[in-house]
């Protein structure tokens, strides 16, 4: 394997593969692991984000979400981005499902978590976040969904997820 780039946050590598006989080069990038923050406020409502995303250009909606720290356990992970993005703390932070959000390219697995139990704090956004909070009725999300108002993938897997299996709420 040869290491073609290096970023804090990620690194490309190409490796030599044989599939089916074949010899082919392949580029992965190795990145670390994600975890993504489902809160759900007492009154049922999620606690969404509005966030800028310089790549993109413009402010999409999304859940919380981060990267794991080396050594942390994606708990962990989820307890501390919930703080440092919206201020709250959960009294249950509950392991959902994980899985890799772009195998073909990458090796990240993303774990989802439940935050149930709510209690408001102070929010501590890195210098280059720009977040604002909005409380969104499960029904309402999943129309934004459908109407192409949230495009964030990982976010859209997990509403999905939320509302498939664990809402109560009737949509």
């Amino acid at each position: 394997m040869q290491n073609l780039f290096s970023t804090k946050n990620f690194s490309v590598r190409q490796a030599l593969y044989r599939v089916k006989g074949i010899r082919r080069k392949y580029e992965i990038i190795t990145k670390s692991d994600t975890v993504l923050i489902i809160p759900v406020l007492n009154n049922g409502k999620i606690l969404m984000e509005r966030q800028w995303r310089y790549p993109v250009d413009k402010y999409i909606y999304e859940l919380p979400a981060g990267t794991v720290d080396k050594g942390e356990p994606p708990k962990k992970t989820a307890i501390r981005e919930l703080k440092e993005e919206t201020g709250y703390t959960a009294k249950s932070m509950r392991f959902l499902f994980k899985g890799y959000p772009a195998p073909g390219l990458m090796n990240e697995m993303m774990y989802f978590y439940l935050a149930t139990g709510l209690k408001k704090g102070q929010a501590k956004l890195d210098k280059d976040e720009v977040i604002s909070l909005h409380p969104i009725s499960v029904s309402k999300a999943m129309s934004m969904v459908k109407e192409g108002k949230i495009v964030d993938t990982k976010t859209i897997a997990a509403l999905l997820y939320y509302s498939s299996f664990l809402n109560t709420e009737r949509l």
